[in-house]
Formats: structure tokens, sequence, C-alpha cells
């Protein structure tokens, strides 16, 4: 929590030096931790992604040029900090990474009045675990694509905007990216 504290009080001073127009990024933050979360796979990566891309982009609002939305550039910066992440990170050993799995904490959902019965949602988990399971099993371009065009609702031409590629190369990356996922989906029903 202190760390976090931290983060906000440093974001503040970065807000205040750059002016009130900073403050718009700010109120993104949310958006962009949750695109975060989803490419980094871990909250700590996805905590320190967040913090990067909004202190990046409020010290540099001056050179942003408005050619796209705020929102799509935040995500743009939030992409390319995974990535830059990813490239720095030293790969984890097979035994430590399933000693990370068998250690996972996997609350069960809070069931509410009105809500399916515990098969139904022992279902829907399911499900969910085999989708998120396809979806990490993916190459980054498509599982980037993917999240940002059905994980935030982004139109295909923030989508191209934020991967940094043309709006076709988008569209056909999203369209391998569905079927490839469709595959794995398929095959794993299958086994």
């Amino acid at each position: 929590m202190a760390r976090r504290a931290g983060r906000v009080r440093g974001y503040a001073e970065v807000v205040e030096r750059a002016g009130a127009s900073a403050g718009a990024v700010w109120r993104y933050r949310d958006d962009v931790w949750r695109l975060a979360r989803q490419l980094c796979r871990h909250r700590e990566d996805a905590e320190d992604v967040t913090h990067s891309a909004l202190l990046k982009a409020a010290e540099h609002l001056d050179g942003f040029r408005w050619e796209a939305s705020l929102r799509t550039w935040l995500h743009r910066i939030a992409t390319n900090e995974c990535r830059m992440l990813r490239r720095r990170k030293v790969p984890l050993s097979l035994e430590a990474l399933l000693e990370d799995a068998a250690t996972a904490e996997h609350r069960p959902p809070e069931p509410a009045a009105g809500e399916p019965g515990p098969e139904e949602a022992a279902l829907e988990a399911e499900t969910r675990r085999s989708v998120l399971a396809a979806l990490a099993g993916l190459p980054d371009h498509y599982r980037t694509a993917l999240l940002l065009k059905d994980g935030l609702g982004l139109r295909a031409e923030d989508v191209a905007q934020a991967m940094g590629v043309s709006v076709p190369a988008a569209r056909s990356i999203l369209h391998r990216a569905r079927s490839a996922l469709r595959e794995r989906l398929a095959a794993a029903a299958d086994i």
C-alpha cells in the first residue's frame, strides 16, 4: 500500500509540473491497468506498467499530437511498456512456473441472489479458464489485438493505432487471432 501511495504522490508531482491537462491522463488509469493486467499476466507487473505508462504520458502530454484519442495513445504506451518489461525479464524455470500455478490463490465467485447455481458457476468458471488458457497461448500480437478489440471494446482503427499497424493489418491480425483462439479452444474441448 505504501508503494502505491508513493506512486500516486509521484504522479501528482508530475501532474503539478505538467499542468492541469495532465489530469486527463489520470482518468484512464483503470482502463490502462486492465489492459496491462491482461498483457503482463502478473498483478505487480501490471501495476508497474500502469504507473510508468501514466507517468510517461503525463510527462510527454505536450508532445501528444491529438491525431488519435488520448485513450488510444495511453494504450499504445502501456502496450510498449509491457513489451519492454517482457524483454527485460529473465524467464522463470519450469519448476518455478509449476510451483506458482500450484500455489496460486483461486477464490470462487461470491454467489448473489438470482445468480446461477453451483453447477452453472463451475461450468462458467471452467469455460473462463479454458478461454484464458487459450488466450495466454496465443502470440503476443494476437493476444494484444484481441484484448484491445474484444476486451476493451476499441474500434479497429484504435487497435491499429495502439499496435502501430495499418487498419487492414489490424483487421487481419484480429481475424487470425480469433481463428487461432477458436482452434485452441476446439483442441482443448477434444482432449
